[in-house]
């Protein structure tokens, strides 16, 4: 694997985050070790930023819209998530996937403190393997999150499961898309991102200077609205 690269920002204004809760989650936290503790070192500061603006300027006020994510963590993405449908003016919930209890127990605390409790169901279990049977009458949805491994085919097993469940509108929303990999190793987001493209086609943007090690965020969208 290359060294690590970090794009978290730090000793930002937290009044700029979209709901209190993160904002005192990030008080004086000045490196990756803290974050780890307060918020299990999420996208943090500015990635927050991007995906709750991208989704304000995404969802539908007309329609019951439903936010897929995977790997909710300490649920701090899953806030930036539930807080954009609500400012959106839209009906609708997350649904996010863990694989971890203790994570389960934590982010299902911070929801709580955020105000989000009633916009967020979060599914307990290996999101490779239940997607299709969780979401099986779910149709046209047209917001996802992946973030849960980070493994090439476990990545696009995510995504494969869900595409069908996908309006032609939707986007998806990738974290840790550097290429990491060195020469023989798993390719990672990366790689999956390269099939994706070949696969699928449809349209990709990468922001490089997001998130931390691994940095890069990328959004997919198969067909745009013109």
């Amino acid at each position: 694997m290359k060294s690590p690269i970090y794009h978290r920002i730090f000793n930002y204004d937290t009044a700029r985050l979209p709901n209190r809760h993160l904002a005192v989650l990030e008080e004086g936290v000045n490196s990756i070790d803290e974050a780890y503790t307060l918020t299990g070192a999420t996208i943090g500061y500015p990635g927050w930023g991007l995906i709750y603006y991208l989704l304000l300027s995404h969802l539908d006020q007309n329609r019951t819209e439903i936010i897929i994510e995977t790997g909710t963590n300490y649920g701090c993405t899953t806030i930036i998530l539930a807080q954009a449908m609500v400012d959106a003016g839209c009906k609708g919930r997350v649904v996010s996937f863990e694989n971890d209890p203790k994570n389960v127990n934590i982010a299902a605390r911070n929801i709580s403190m955020a105000g989000l409790s009633d916009r967020v169901e979060i599914i307990v279990g290996d999101s490779r393997s239940i997607l299709r049977q969780v979401l099986k009458y779910e149709n046209g949805i047209r917001s996802v999150f992946l973030d849960a491994s980070h493994l090439y085919n476990d990545v696009l097993k995510e995504f494969e499961s869900l595409l069908p469940k996908l309006s032609s509108d939707a986007i998806v929303i990738f974290d840790n898309t550097y290429k990491i990999a060195d020469d023989g190793e798993d390719t990672r987001v990366n790689g999956a991102l390269k099939t994706i493209k070949v696969k699928y086609g449809g349209n990709l943007i990468n922001l490089e200077h997001v998130s931390w090690y691994t940095p890069g965020l990328s959004i997919w969208q198969r067909v745009p609205c013109l």
